[in-house]
């Protein structure tokens, strides 16, 4: 029995495999265009000749879609391709590359989200927004980390659970664009502390959201409101 939500779900599989197919280039646009290479070249020196930042990168969102998220499928397509291309032959260790991705500045990725899904809503058809209007959505959730002592300081587990138990957490809120589905903006911090609810977050990247804008949201953001005379978005303050 095929109902709405399965169609929707079936349609973002189907758009996930169109591009990591050969003949896509939609990730490598993306990529390649000026405002991209110049926030890519901000990420610093990489040694390795294989693994460079743009070809690091590349890999990371191939993986992230693959159904197998694996550092070695990720490595093995690399060796592949080369194979194919007429290049020299490397090795297929995971060393190189999830070093290479290590070196990432998460700034980086930051700013690349921001460009990318900026640049698709300015390139967007006025006939996909109802009344001429950009619907934007905002929701948050929470990410369970590697049991690093890294994560553990700057995620440090909810005052609720044991010292020993769990994983760290991260917390992410997201304004997405219904226009074209991607993210313009999104804050990322701890579970625990003052200033980290999805509410404290969401203020903090609330200038993605502009005037005219048609926003959606769920209960948890029922103290934000909006000023009727000029449509922009404010939050009352929290009791």
């Amino acid at each position: 029995m095929h109902t709405k939500g399965s169609e929707l779900v079936l349609q973002i599989v189907n758009k996930k495999q169109y591009l990591l197919e050969e003949k896509s280039d939609d990730i490598l646009k993306a990529l390649t265009c000026d405002e991209s290479q110049k926030i890519i070249n901000t990420s610093g020196e990489f040694r390795s000749r294989i693994y460079t930042s743009l070809k690091t990168i590349y890999t990371f969102v191939k993986q992230v879609l693959s159904p197998d998220k694996s550092c070695k499928n990720a490595v093995s397509e690399v060796a592949v391709k080369r194979l194919l291309d007429g290049q020299e032959p490397v090795s297929t260790n995971t060393g190189s590359y999830t070093k290479a991705r290590a070196r990432l500045p998460e700034k980086v990725i930051y700013s690349l989200v921001k460009s990318v899904g900026l640049s698709s809503v300015e390139k967007a058809l006025s006939c996909w927004k109802p009344y001429g209007r950009e619907i934007k959505v905002f929701d948050g959730t929470t990410i369970t980390l590697q049991d690093s002592k890294a994560n553990n300081i700057a995620y440090p587990k909810h005052s609720n659970a044991n010292r020993n138990v769990g994983l760290p957490q991260l917390r992410l809120v997201a304004v997405l664009s219904l226009t074209t589905g991607g993210v313009v903006d999104y804050a990322m911090g701890a579970v625990k502390g003052k200033g980290t609810g999805e509410i404290s977050l969401l203020r903090s990247i609330l200038n993605c959201i502009n005037e005219m804008d048609i926003v959606i949201g769920d209960r948890l953001f029922c103290n934000f409101f909006c000023n009727r005379q000029t449509n922009r978005i404010y939050t009352s303050p929290l009791k």
